[in-house]
């Protein structure tokens, strides 16, 4: 027996991956971050991001095409609801306003969510997209794990990691992680 949902329940039944948050600096250096769920892989080597194109992530990524994306741990669930909570556009610096403890990407530095179990240093491949859709197809340039979560051999986290958030509704999430 099914039951049936209203179709603008979709997205939580059909989760795309895992929770991130995404950072980026505006013309005048100053750093924002956001979380979003609805991302997934879209070529080995590009994300694809659905953000809302009024939130200040996408206006810094429209003026310089660059952005980091973190993959948080599910022990750092209360950063992500914390980035999620203010908008940018609101109070200027949220990181330092909301304490949110980063570090600077290897390469871009840009802040990240320190002790994020992975981050990718990327660019907007899409500007077109992205300004008229909110599709940000973010092309990959260097991504980084923790190394004590990274299986080299299998190619994929370590069984046991610390599992990552799947985003289900308001400040509801699920974790799996498992490798079987």
């Amino acid at each position: 027996m099914y039951k049936q949902l209203d179709p603008n329940f979709a997205y939580r039944v059909f989760t795309g991956g895992p929770l991130i948050t995404i950072f980026t600096k505006n013309e005048k250096d100053i750093p924002d971050g956001m979380t979003a769920a609805w991302s997934c892989p879209y070529d080995p080597d590009v994300l694809l991001l659905v953000l809302d194109k009024d939130h200040t992530t996408s206006e810094n990524i429209r003026h310089n095409g660059k952005l980091v994306v973190a993959i948080p741990s599910a022990d750092q669930k209360d950063i992500a609801l914390t980035l999620g909570s203010v908008h940018g556009r609101d109070v200027g610096n949220k990181l330092q306003i909301k304490r949110i403890d980063t570090e600077l990407s290897k390469s871009f530095e840009y802040p990240v969510i320190k002790d994020a179990l992975a981050y990718f240093e990327c660019v907007c491949e899409d500007a077109a997209l992205f300004a008229e859709k909110g599709i940000c197809l973010a092309k990959v340039k260097n991504v980084y794990v923790k190394e004590e979560m990274w299986d080299d051999a299998n190619e994929h986290f370590v069984p046991g990691c610390t599992h990552t958030l799947q985003h289900v509704s308001a400040g509801n999430f699920k974790t799996g992680g498992k490798v079987i």
